[in-house]
């Protein structure tokens, strides 16, 4: 029973939820900034890196944040007809027996590349896959 408490500890400890109040302007104002629609705002600090998951109509974003409010990262769902049609080819023909389950588009250091989960056997996978359909990660899912 004692590890199992030593273990939740541990996990708990790795990021903390965080109230807005306690953002850095400078990190709530760069966010406020980019993204003035978002609502659902839920804050959470790891490593000095400063997380918000939040929604802009109903489709969900996620960001992180440098202490100085440098966006470091976005990731927004989106619907897998929204991809790229290069995307969309490229995976269909690497992977014809999977079938597309989920898709993110994901921002990072200038560059994007999108998230792909497929459905499929023996394995699921996860693919990222630039927008011009080049395929630049292939893993099992487990």
């Amino acid at each position: 029973m004692a590890i199992v408490f030593v273990v939740v500890g541990f996990i708990g400890s790795c990021a903390q939820d965080i109230p807005q109040k306690d953002i850095p302007s400078v990190v709530l104002n760069a966010f406020m900034t980019t993204y003035p629609q978002a609502t659902d705002v839920e804050w959470e600090l790891k490593l000095n890196v400063y997380n918000v998951d939040f929604e802009i109509g109903k489709t969900d974003h996620e960001a992180w944040y440098d202490a100085s409010g440098k966006i470091l990262k976005h990731k927004e769902d989106i619907k897998i007809n929204a991809l790229p049609v290069a995307v969309s080819e490229a995976v269909k023909k690497e992977f014809p027996n999977y079938k597309l389950d989920d898709a993110d588009k994901i921002e990072e250091n200038g560059n994007v590349f999108y998230l792909i989960e497929l459905d499929g056997t023996p394995n699921d996978r996860i693919l990222h896959v630039s927008p011009d359909g080049k395929i630049l990660e292939n893993k099992i899912d487990y």
